[in-house]
């Protein structure tokens, strides 16, 4: 048995439109602070938390619309709905032998030939009355309808709690307090299992006798006796009530009962010599302990399930283990240091591996999200407008026709997670744009991470699969790329790629593709690439177009010669004495540095720039034609700069050489432009 989707209405931060959340056997919540996570595993805590007090509705449970005041409100409902799975009726599936039976006549088939499954929905209203909370009625219910019928009263059966008590949810909230919250939920845990030891009834009798034996003595110790003596006086000057008219102390219980509760793991060996309990671990190595004891608690209950199997009338335990436990972890990175994570992933994965449980986390962590699969991840977001959370998976190519795109895209966004915490994505070709980038921001503004601005390189590939993603988790994102005009592929290519690109995630095609001539019909757009690479003006208009859908273009080649039009004398600045490209004259090895300072011209020099326009342009690239005369000199020093000796290094030099106003002073204005509309986009001015 499986739960496979949570579906949510007008419960807290979520609206009447329906959202569906698809559950994996490890699944990850991600997503901004108050995005709605806590509220899904809340909602799933409501339905099948074994704590009665869990289960019960507020008022701040349903969703206030935006605008409202909830003295405005007369009346509300919500509902929270859980779809669940049979692993056993899969051909490889495995575990839930007996969890049909229970459910056997509430199983709902959506479509001829598909497997059955089971939906259990708890719906609530809410009406204004003379309380504080107002009046509140709920109930949970099978669903007996398909999810594509509408429901009727007759689909509605109500669920007994013995039933919905098979299914499990282990909640571990946000905010906690590891030496308490931990070392009671532990301790919970622990009493499930030790109280359903099938004691013999020897067993029990030999420990009330040692019991009574241990008071006994104790008892008999004189500063015991006072301190007894005075209790039990005391108390009768308090209350005379004979039910509870004698008090003494009792140092452990009677029976085996009481001294099941008191049972706690001890850790040892220690530097001190001494046993050490749960509360005075630290507070890492206690979430890390209870994670830990979850899974302990999930071996003993796969034990359970052998014994019923094989011999359901010689059992070492006295009850049946829930059908299904799921494991709802918040923010599991908190009070763990890095180094750990990994192991707490591995301790999450062992859980959501096992035949019976499935673990729900959320997580802020880059450490955590690195080490999950993009599959697994729901991303959660408030919209700005109607403040109500959104739940969309994550968008990748498909691994079965576009195995190359994939396998990219998913390193990628698994290398940098923090993009499903930003409020603005720039999407750079590379490592130059990572540090580029930044430094332009912070001499304008303040650090780049404190603007919750994101920078992803792209490697100059599948931007495509990156817009997407990001379109379809509705975070704003800006792209520049290199032009690369008169490399193969570059120029027109890059532009007709952009515009497709933007047509596939919903652009408007009649603004998008409106020229002096009309809108560019298909065939057009499809041959854009042979356009004349000599039409520099129409090529600068298409790139101003597109600036309009915040995607700018490093021209007219990339960022790296960018930045040496605008800032070549700093680049030169930074060489020594012996440093930088030569060419040979005479026998003799005069540096380009040099020559250019005397404005000589020479048949060496000219063969050097050519050998440079080849090298920059590359294979298969054109001849230098639109470029002018200064910028085929500064070919010379992108081969050596960016070519040969290394951009990281190059680009630190010089950023790390210049005040904040010369580098502002310098600014190539394409970055310049960038930076205004990033500006806009945070404010929400612009989408």
């Amino acid at each position: 048995m499986r739960l496979i989707k949570i579906k949510l209405s007008n419960f807290r931060c979520f609206g009447p439109e329906e959202q569906t959340i698809l559950i994996d056997n490890l699944t990850v919540f991600i997503g901004n602070n108050s995005a709605g996570k806590t509220a899904a595993l809340s909602a799933l805590n409501c339905m099948f938390s074994e704590n009665s007090n869990d289960r019960l509705l507020h008022r701040s449970d349903f969703h206030l619309p935006k605008g409202k005041k909830p003295e405005e409100m007369e009346e509300q409902s919500l509902y929270v709905e859980a779809v669940f799975q049979f692993d056993e009726l899969e051909p490889d599936g495995q575990g839930g032998e007996y969890a049909i039976p229970y459910f056997f006549q509430h199983l709902v088939v959506e479509n001829p030939g598909e497997a059955p499954c089971l939906r259990i929905r708890l719906s609530a209203t809410w009406e204004k009355s003379s309380t504080l909370e107002g009046s509140i009625d709920s109930q949970i219910c099978y669903i007996t309808c398909p999810e594509s019928e509408e429901i009727l009263e007759d689909h509605c059966v109500r669920a007994q709690r013995h039933d919905l008590d098979k299914i499990r949810v282990i909640y571990v909230p946000a905010v906690r307090d590891p030496s308490k919250q931990l070392k009671n939920a532990s301790g919970s845990l622990m009493y499930q299992i030790m109280s359903s030891i099938n004691w013999s009834a020897e067993t029990k009798d030999h420990i009330k006798t040692k019991v009574q034996e241990l008071n006994t003595q104790l008892e008999r110790e004189k500063g015991v006796s006072i301190f007894g003596n005075s209790i039990a006086k005391q108390w009768k000057e308090y209350d005379s009530d004979t039910r509870y008219s004698t008090a003494s102390l009792r140092f452990s219980g009677t029976d085996i009962e009481t001294s099941i509760r008191n049972t706690e793991v001890v850790f040892e060996p220690t530097v001190t010599g001494k046993e050490y309990t749960i509360d005075q671990m630290g507070d890492g190595l206690r979430s890390l302990f209870y994670i830990s004891l979850v899974d302990s608690v999930l071996d003993v209950e796969e034990q359970m399930r052998k014994e019923i199997k094989s011999d359901p009338e010689n059992t070492s335990f006295n009850r049946k283990p829930p059908i299904l436990t799921i494991v709802a972890l918040e923010e599991p990175e908190n009070h763990i240091a890095p180094h750990l994570l990994g192991k707490l992933v591995g301790n999450l994965r062992s859980i959501a591996g096992k035949p019976h449980a499935q673990a729900i986390i959320t997580s802020h962590s880059p450490a955590i999200l690195k080490r999950i699969e993009p599959e697994n991840l729901r991303y959660f977001r408030l919209t700005i407008d109607s403040a109500v959370s959104k739940v969309r998976g994550i968008t990748l190519p498909s691994e079965k026709t576009e195995s190359e795109q994939y396998k990219y895209i998913k390193e990628a966004i698994r290398a940098y997670p923090e993009l499903y915490f930003a409020k603005l994505v720039i999407l750079g070709e590379g490592e130059s744009e990572e540090l580029i980038l930044p430094k332009f921001w912070e001499v304008v503004h303040e650090n780049v991470d404190l603007s919750g601005i994101s920078i992803v390189p792209l490697g100059g590939r599948h931007v495509n699969h990156f817009w997407r993603l990001l379109h379809d988790l509705q975070i704003p994102f800006i792209t520049l790329l290199d032009l690369d005009r008169e490399r193969d592929g570059g120029g027109w290519g890059r532009i007709k790629y952009a515009l497709t690109q933007l047509l596939q995630i919903g652009a408007e095609r009649e603004r998008l593709l409106d020229t002096t001539k009309g809108i560019m019909s298909d065939d057009d757009l499809e041959r854009m690439h042979d356009g004349s690479v000599l039409d520099t003006e129409n090529m600068q208009a298409w790139m101003n177009r597109l600036e309009e859908y915040h995607v700018f273009f490093s021209a007219p080649l990339d960022i790296d010669f960018l930045m040496l039009e605008h800032m070549g004398d700093q680049y030169k600045k930074t060489l020594g004495m012996r440093e930088g490209p030569r060419i040979t004259i005479d026998e003799d090895q005069v540096y380009i540095k040099d020559f250019e300072t005397t404005g000589q011209c020479h048949p060496k020099y000219d063969e050097r720039i050519e050998t440079s326009i080849r090298q920059t342009l590359k294979e298969h690239g054109g001849n230098g034609e639109t470029y002018t005369d200064e910028q085929k000199k500064l070919m010379i020093w992108y081969s050596y700069f960016f070519l040969n000796r290394g951009k990281p290094a190059s680009h630190i030099a010089v950023l790390s050489s210049m005040s904040g106003n010369q580098l502002k002073a310098s600014m190539p204005p394409v970055l310049s432009r960038l930076i205004t509309v990033a500006e806009q986009m945070l404010k929400g001015e612009t989408s």
